[in-house]
């Protein structure tokens, strides 16, 4: 089912829709005393609303991924898994990673706009692991994007791991592999 949203966000904006007026009708008939005229009036015009709000958005995380692909950057989710306990270790830092030979430009970012925040920091990678993993259970918590994996990244400083789309993970080890080692 993931696989075919993915494919078709449209689509199942609209199948979601549709299910979202169903749903709104039936409220507005059980609880109002309104005739189903009016329910339905009622049901169209609220997820009309949520609707409208679903296809900006959408249209928004695509702009800003097309803009992010034209600079060769992708937006990613790094965190530092043997700092001091106590530290930020366990929180996913959101912002955009630019992959050059041989090592990583991580620009701190808010919003889905990804606005910068704070100073870039690079890093030289050594390594990339190839294991990929699905990010679960308490570490899931910090990481507001669905079905991006995790890979660590050896770098001069030690361990990072850093979560992207399965595409974006792709380009990193390509343009990373390239440089020196």
């Amino acid at each position: 089912m993931k696989n075919w949203v993915r494919r078709h966000p449209y689509m199942a904006l609209a199948f979601g829709y549709v299910i979202f007026f169903v749903f709104a009708t039936a409220v507005w008939l059980v609880v109002s005393q309104r005739s189903l005229v009016d329910a339905l009036i009622s049901g169209f015009m609220y997820t009309l609303i949520y609707w409208l709000f679903a296809m900006f958005q959408l249209r928004n995380v695509r702009k800003t991924k097309r803009r992010l692909d034209e600079h060769g950057q992708f937006k990613a989710f790094i965190r530092y898994p043997e700092s001091r306990a106590g530290s930020l270790s366990e929180i996913w830092n959101q912002g955009v990673a630019t992959p050059d030979a041989g090592s990583i430009r991580f620009q701190p970012a808010v919003y889905d706009s990804l606005e910068p925040s704070g100073r870039p920091t690079d890093l030289k990678v050594q390594r990339v692991l190839p294991d990929r993993r699905k990010i679960i259970g308490k570490e899931r918590k910090y990481l507001p994007a669905f079905g991006y994996l995790a890979v660590t990244l050896l770098t001069d400083g030690g361990k990072v791991e850093l979560a992207a789309s399965p595409d974006a993970l792709d380009k990193l080890t390509e343009v990373v592999a390239s440089g020196p080692a």
